[in-house]
């Protein structure tokens, strides 16, 4: 029988410590993910940067919906290679899965895809160095 330690057991005292160390590292996870260090001779770009990244997931959504794959593809591929460039690793990480759905037609791994590219597009900060 857990030990009663100020009306709470053990057992439940430990759930709710290990409950709150997990939403802890996954804000910790979730907050690098959305924070990206550039140099500081970009940052002058980085605005327009991202206003091109949203409006390509929005044509990227516009193709999708008459099953053009190859458009879809075609932004995609030039999403990943334009988030290398400018150090977003996120940006290639999802554009990467699109384009590589793209080339298989598969429209629902697609429409998982694009609205993680849209969420991270409207949350990330970058910093500037």
């Amino acid at each position: 029988m857990p030990v009663k330690n100020h009306g709470e057991t053990t057992d439940t005292r430990l759930i709710e410590k290990a409950l709150m160390e997990h939403a802890q590292l996954k804000w910790i996870v979730t907050q690098d993910k959305e924070l990206v260090h550039v140099a500081a001779s970009l940052e002058p770009l980085i605005p327009r940067f991202l206003s091109n990244r949203k409006n390509e997931v929005v044509r990227m959504r516009e193709a999708l919906t008459v099953q053009d794959f190859e458009t879809v593809r075609t932004v995609a591929h030039g999403m990943k290679d334009a988030g290398g460039s400018y150090g977003f690793d996120r940006i290639t990480e999802i554009a990467a899965a699109v384009e590589q759905a793209a080339k298989t037609d598969d429209a629902l791994t697609i429409e998982c895809h694009l609205p993680a590219l849209s969420s991270y597009l409207a949350q990330v900060k970058v910093v500037c160095d």
